[in-house]
């Protein structure tokens, strides 16, 4: 799976790069119909952080997106919101035998 970090922040951030990285591999590198993701990082600025986060299904793009206190807890919560949609996309496209 292909993953892009977009953000909108002025310095660096490898930790959310990598974790962001961690937490998709977690939970979609098991599907093989979902090619990439993009994610987005809101700055450090704002008070409430928020990510926004696409995955490219075979044919289809689902989005999600959630604030939280911190990036990490928001990109749980996007990821959380994009479970459901990647268990109703494969159910309708992927039967069993």
């Amino acid at each position: 799976m292909d993953i892009k970090v977009d953000r909108d922040m002025t310095e660096g951030t490898t930790y959310n790069e990598q974790h962001a990285q961690d937490i998709l591999a977690k939970y979609f590198d098991t599907y093989p119909f979902v090619s990439s993701a993009k994610i987005y990082f809101r700055g450090d600025k704002h008070p409430t952080k928020k990510v926004k986060v696409q995955l490219r299904l075979k044919g289809k793009d689902v989005f999600a997106e959630a604030e939280g206190k911190y990036h990490d807890i928001a990109l749980e919560n996007a990821v959380q919101k994009l479970r459901p949609q990647v268990e109703k996309y494969k159910s309708k496209h992927y039967k069993r035998a």
